[in-house]
């Protein structure tokens, strides 16, 4: 499978997995969407702003969510691209995406226990 493929692929699978667990909850059952979920008490700060992540590998876990029990799906895709210049010239850039899917029960910030489902790119 070609990066192209695995990388369509796997936003295919991440939006897959948003709007599935998003879709009932504000269509169909006509309320608000869920509450907001705690963030993880790992903190990474960049250039000055925190992010709220954990990164993965055995032993971690890479959900992002505090009081979260579920399903994790994580993938981290690295490769080239050329980019064009407006000058027309080429240049190969690097890449490097961390892509994850979570699907389960969490206990939002409003102390309540909700389902849902999220991803990131």
């Amino acid at each position: 499978m070609s990066r192209r493929a695995f990388m369509g692929s796997a936003a295919g699978l991440a939006g897959a997995a948003v709007g599935a667990g998003l879709f009932p909850v504000t269509a169909l059952a006509g309320k608000a969407a869920n509450a907001a979920p705690k963030p993880t008490t790992n903190v990474v700060s960049l250039g000055g702003v925190d992010f709220h992540f954990t990164f993965f590998g055995p032993g971690f876990d890479p959900s992002s969510i505090w009081d979260f029990n579920g399903f994790v799906g994580v993938a981290d895709v690295q490769g080239t691209g050329t980019a064009t210049n407006p000058d027309g010239s080429t240049e190969t850039l690097l890449f490097d995406t961390d892509m994850r899917f979570m699907s389960g029960v969490y206990v939002g910030m409003d102390g309540a226990v909700h389902k849902g489902a999220f991803g990131f790119v």
